[in-house]
């Protein structure tokens, strides 16, 4: 009986939302119980949820494709710096108050305090220019009010675009990225005048106590295992549980900056080898996911590297030793210089980018042998850079088999696969167990 309930509530405020947001009107709601407003907030924030799921994974695909770097975000530099107890006050009390204040409270005439200011101001000439001025003025309201109300959810949704880091592709993707906040401006505006102020401030701190709260979920997951500033480096390694997360790889001469990307990964990197050549006493281990953030603060940029790694064996606890023997590998090759030029990126001064998914690799304003770093774990096969190519490139690959790789490599991009036997190092990641 509670479920058909609630269902029917839903429903009715699903098709009272609608209708209000079809043609916004100056006019409060029915007089509702205490009881009946929370559960309205409650269908409101179920309705809201899907929408803003869509919308992230629209921002996450952006994400992933380069286009919005996911690290220069105001909200995600908040969560890291601030403790959560201010946090929490900051966005779910405080900021809801100030943002609800500016962007909503004046969407009654009742409450708009500006118009009733500027009525006043016209009294000092005379009572008739007085009613002459509010007679004006409500007209107008009435008539513009759409406009209004509208105008009211976008210049909120717009303001938000300030999170992101300012860049000519951040103001061009600019309506997709403030689109939830468009859309919970909308919402938090038809609560605001159906139901009241307090209404409206309630449903934008739910909000953003949910949203905010998902990443510090996932945040407090994370097991922090070495944060250290010297005068020559800075450094942080958190061990991830999220599987679900993709891994990113940025990849630049003074910095390293990982995200749930795998041990094994991330020192085949710092050795400047590959996974196939890698073996170790402890497989688990190396299988562990980390988040890495390294800055060499010297000016010696080729120890960035070996200062990295230093670090990350010490963390772990581990020793590397190495061995050359005979070895399988496949030689990357141009066939088509015209073809791999076509994909060639413009942007060589910047660092690279790479996302590998279940189904796909995608590497961005990368060299080839970040591609074959990212694509030797997927086919477990070693693969040799014998392009002699030092350029950047924007490749994508599906990963379902090795045969259709080589095929993609070879008709998309130039590349060919070819098959040999040479002498390699081989290196062994050795975890001393405890005693």
């Amino acid at each position: 009986m509670s479920n058909n309930i609630m269902l029917d509530n839903l429903k009715e405020t699903f098709i009272d939302l609608i209708s209000f947001l079809k043609n916004p009107i100056d006019e409060a709601g029915p007089e509702l119980s205490v009881v009946k407003k929370f559960k309205t907030l409650i269908s409101l924030f179920i309705i809201e949820i899907p929408l803003m799921a869509v919308l992230i994974l629209l921002i996450s695909g952006l994400e992933t494709l380069g286009l919005v770097d996911p690290d220069n975000h105001k909200i995600l530099d908040m969560i890291k710096s601030y403790p959560v107890v201010l946090l929490l006050v900051l966005t779910v009390v405080i900021g809801p108050l100030i943002e609800e204040l500016i962007f909503r409270l004046y969407l009654r005439y009742k409450n708009n305090y500006a118009l009733h200011f500027l009525i006043s101001f016209v009294s000092l000439t005379g009572v008739r220019n007085e009613q002459k001025a509010e007679t004006f003025l409500i007209s107008l309201w009435k008539k513009r009010y759409k406009f209004i109300f509208y105008f009211s959810a976008v210049l909120f949704g717009l303001i938000h675009i300030s999170n992101f880091e300012f860049s000519y592709t951040i103001l061009l993707l600019s309506p997709i990225l403030v689109a939830p906040q468009i859309i919970l401006g909308l919402i938090i505006g038809y609560v605001r005048v159906r139901n009241g102020f307090v209404s409206g401030l309630l449903m934008h701190s739910l909000h953003n106590a949910f949203f905010i709260g998902i990443p510090l979920f996932f945040m407090f997951n994370d097991t922090e295992k070495l944060n250290a500033e010297t005068s020559l480096y800075s450094i942080k390694i958190e061990e991830t549980n999220d599987i679900s997360i993709p891994s990113t790889q940025k990849n630049h001469s003074d910095s390293i900056i990982y995200k749930n990307v795998s041990l094994k990964t991330t020192v085949t990197y710092l050795l400047n080898t590959n996974e196939i050549l890698l073996k170790t006493n402890d497989k688990e281990m190396l299988d562990n996911t980390l988040n890495l953030n390294f800055k060499n603060k010297s000016k010696d940029s080729s120890r960035t590297k070996s200062i990295a790694l230093n670090q990350l064996a010490k963390s772990y606890d581990f020793k590397i030793k190495k061995s050359t023997k005979a070895t399988e590998v496949w030689n990357l090759e141009v066939v088509n210089p015209a073809l791999l030029l076509k994909n060639k990126s413009n942007k060589n001064a910047c660092g690279n980018m790479i996302t590998v998914s279940s189904e796909e690799i995608i590497i961005k304003k990368s060299k080839i042998n970040a591609l074959i770093n990212a694509l030797m774990p997927k086919i477990n096969k070693m693969i040799l850079d014998k392009t002699g190519n030092k350029d950047n490139y924007n490749i994508t690959l599906k990963t379902n088999d090795f045969e259709s790789i080589k095929k993609q490599l070879k008709e998309k991009y130039g590349l060919s696969l070819v098959k040999q036997k040479v002498n390699l190092e081989h290196i062994m990641i050795e975890f001393q167990k405890p005693e």
